[in-house]
Order: structure tokens, then C-alpha cells, then sequence
């Protein structure tokens, strides 16, 4: 039976079935923020790797934008099955590689887990949002964060995982790569024969009376997104809080290690605040999905930044006069902000720009990221790592950044406004 023969209550069933198995292959693809627990065995293994190892993080941000790009092409000229297939072999090769030949050089390491596996989770990101967002059409932010919660939480369940994996394996932890490369494939492998595209009267056959004037053409909607200037407000919002997520994510073992957290609360705590940190940025990718659902995108976007500033204000404090408490809840708590800009990034998409070039414009958003990466490259390279000596510079840097995303929203919020009333004017 194809999509457009199905029943209201075949909709239903599917769209559930759908998201649980997205939500279960993007929890596979979260991996790839669970960097500070992967760095722990590679820096042991190859001692002088250290300084440039919070780098390969970074790599694998960039790397997870830019091919997004090329995957909402492949979505928009063959389909999302092929995208998801081709990310599912991207992600196996680099962890594989990564594996085999991390001894010969760092450079394997930005090569292989950073452009390959990275490259493997954007195209696989883009391709399953833009495949299973559509089915949801009365929930778009909601959808959007339960898939990306399992994309957050991942550092927690599997990140923890890995983590005992490694100290079980010591000597043979290569071997861990492998079985992340092996069950990434086959969990993506599967997701893309399952999961079908949505009916394009979906709304209608739902009885959704708002989402069935997408039928309807908007010119405003069908602008070329680069030439919109609410595009480039918020851009700035997302790059700035983003890049503040990203330092701390990237490094926040490290950081716990730097203030000594291992001996003063356990051996194991700087782990289990990876995953803390983890479970805050995947339950918060709900929470803004559900917030953004009954008000809208604005506050979140506010809330999120005036979150970031404290939280980064929190660390440069916490790491300058090394009061461990608040280095903790600062870090768990600067997951919270980060997950607002991917779950309004596909939610602004669609809402600002309609459904048709949703995949696209959904990979030039997350071109953000990319762009908030350079910026941790840049200051880390100018600088040194986020929980060294100039981590408290590096941390009160960043709560400047916080502050223009908090006025680059008051700005957006009138641009935003002003596009809404323009596309509903046209839809009517």
C-alpha cells in the first residue's frame, strides 16, 4: 500500500513506529558527542595526540554540517533511503579506519573520525529529521525533540557504555570503534528499508486545517533562504550559543579531571558528567520542542541565551578559583541552551520556510555549527584547551558571545514577526 492510500489510523501507527526507530538510530549517531570518552584511551595510547585531541571534535562538527548540505541533495535528487544508506558506510569506514590506524598519525584521527564519521552523522542527521519531521505536521516541535533526544542522550547510554568497554579492553580498545562501526551500520541499514516518506496530503487526511494550507504557495516562503535577512539574525543567535555547547561538550571530562573531580567525588565521576551532561541535552531537546510547540519559537530562543550566559559566566568562575559544584551544574546545565538551537533550527526551517525545501534549508541551518566549530578551533588555537590555564579567559570570551545571541534574538523577534504576518497574508 503506497502513502497516499493510507488510513487515518495506519498514520498514526506508522508515524509512532517511525519515530521510535528513528529516535533509536539517532541515539547510535550521538555517538559522535561522546568525544572526551573516546580522547581518554587515544591520549593514553598516544601520549603526544593531547593538545590537539579536543580539536578532533571540533573537525567532526564541521564535518557533520558541511555534509548535511550534500545529503539534502541526495534526500532531494534520489531519496532519504540512499542518503541514510550512503551516512550508514560514511560513519562504519571512519570508526573502522579510526580503529586500525589512529597510531599513525593525529591526522587519522581528524581524517577518519572526524571528516568520515562526522560526515556519516550530518548526512545521516539531515536525512532521518527530514524523513520522519513530515509525518508530524501537528507537532513539529515535539517530533523534532524526541528524535533529537536520543541524538543527546547518547553520551549517556552508549557514551557510558564505551567508557566501561574501554577500561574492561585496555590494550585491545580499538576494538570498541569496530563494534560502534558495525551496529551504526546495521541500525541505519535497517532504518532506511523500514521508514517510508510521509503523504503529501498528510495534513488534510488528519484533519489538520492549519497544515493544509501548505498546499498553498508562499513567496515568501519559497525565497531562497540565504537572502533572508531573519535568516542571518538568527544564524547569530545559533552560531554563538552553539559554540558555547560545543566547548563544553567537547571537553567536559577533561574539564572534571582539570578540577581534580575524580578524587574528590570518584574515580569515575568525570565520565558520569559526560553523561549527565549527555541526559540534559537530550530530555532538554524535548522540553524545547514542547515549549516551542505552545509559544513559540521566541522564548525559547530568549530563554536559551539568557541560560548560556550563566552557564558560561558559571564555568570561567568555577575553573578560575576551582570550585568543582558549580564547574558541575554549570555543565549540565549549558546542555539545556545548546539543545534549543537543533530543535528550533528544523523547527524555524519549516516554519519560516515551508515544507517543500525543508531538507536544504535544514542543511544550511546546521551549517551553523560548522561555523561555531571554526570559532572553538580559533580560540583553542589562540588560546589552548578549555581547562587549562586560560580556560576562565576562554570561558568569559565565550559569555560575551552569549550576550549578543541575547540581543540578536530581540532582533530577530521583530524580523520573525514581521515574516509570519507577510506568509500568512499570502496563504489566505
Amino acid at each position: 500500500m503506497s502513502a497516499a492510500e493510507l488510513t487515518v489510523g495506519e498514520i498514526k501507527n506508522k508515524r509512532i513506529l517511525y519515530l521510535v526507530f528513528a529516535t533509536i538510530t539517532l541515539l547510535v549517531l550521538g555517538l559522535i558527542y561522546a568525544w572526551s570518552i573516546f580522547a581518554t584511551p587515544l591520549g593514553k595510547a598516544f601520549g603526544d595526540y593531547g593538545p590537539q585531541l579536543p580539536q578532533v571534535f571540533q573537525v567532526s562538527m564541521f564535518a557533520f554540517c558541511l555534509s548535511a548540505l550534500i545529503g539534502s541533495q541526495i534526500v532531494r535528487r534520489r531519496s532519504a533511503k540512499a542518503s541514510i544508506i550512503l551516512a550508514a558506510i560514511l560513519m562504519a569506514i571512519g570508526f573502522t579506519l579510526t580503529a586500525l590506524f589512529a597510531g599513525v598519525s593525529i591526522w587519522v584521527l581528524f581524517i577518519c573520525y572526524g571528516i568520515l564519521a562526522g560526515s556519516g552523522v550530518g548526512i545521516g542527521y539531515n536525512a532521518i529529521i527530514s524523513l520522519i519531521n513530515p509525518w508530524f505536521p501537528d507537532r513539529i516541535g515535539l517530533a523534532s525533540g524526541v528524535m533529537m533526544m536520543g541524538f543527546g542522550i547518547s553520551a549517556l547510554v552508549f557514551g557510558s557504555l564505551a567508557e566501561f568497554l574501554f577500561g574492561a579492553m585496555k590494550e585491545d580498545w580499538y576494538l570498541v570503534f569496530i563494534m560502534i562501526a558495525v551496529v551504526a551500520f546495521v541500525v541505519m541499514f535497517l532504518l532506511a528499508f523500514i521508514a517510508k516518506p510521509a503523504p503529501k496530503d498528510i495534513g488534510s487526511k488528519l484533519g489538520i486545517v492549519s497544515v493544509a494550507t501548505e498546499a498553498k504557495t508562499s513567496s515568501t516562503q519559497q525565497g531562497f533562504i540565504l537572502k533572508s535577512r531573519t535568516f542571518w539574525v538568527y544564524s547569530i543567535w545559533s552560531v554563538f550559543v552553539v559554540a558555547c555547547g560545543l566547548t563544553l561538550i567537547g571537553t567536559a571530562k577533561q574539564g572534571a579531571l582539570a578540577l581534580n573531580l575524580d578524587t574528590a567525588i570518584s574515580v569515575g565521576f568525570p565520565a558520569l558528567l559526560v553523561g549527565l551532561v549527555s541526559t540534559m541535552n537530550g530530555l532538554s531537546r524535548i522540553l524545547n520542542g514542547a515549549i516551542f510547540d505552545r509559544i513559540g519559537l521566541l522564548p525559547v530562543m530568549l530563554i536559551a541565551s539568557a541560560a548560556c550566559f550563566a552557564c558560561m559566566a558559571g564555568l570561567a568562575l568555577s575553573l578560575s578559583l576551582s570550585i568543582g559544584p558549580l564547574y558541575i551544574v554549570a555543565a549540565i546545565l549549558v546542555a539545556f541552551s545548546y539543545a534549543a538551537c537543533p530543535v528550533m533550527g528544523a523547527a524555524f526551517a519549516r516554519q519560516r520556510f515551508g515544507s517543500q525545501k525543508f531538507p536544504s534549508n535544514l542543511s544550511i541551518i546546521n551549517c551553523n555549527i560548522a561555523v561555531a566549530a571554526v570559532i572553538n578551533i580559533v580560540i583553542v588555537a589562540l588560546l589552548g584547551p578549555p581547562y587549562a590555564d586560560n580556560a576562565p579567559l576562554i570561558y568569559g570570551i565565550l559569555a560575551g558571545l552569549a550576550v549578543v545571541a541575547f540581543v540578536a534574538t530581540l532582533v530577530f523577534g521583530k524580523l520573525y514577526k514581521a515574516d509570519l504576518a507577510v506568509i500568512e497574508k499570502e496563504l489566505s
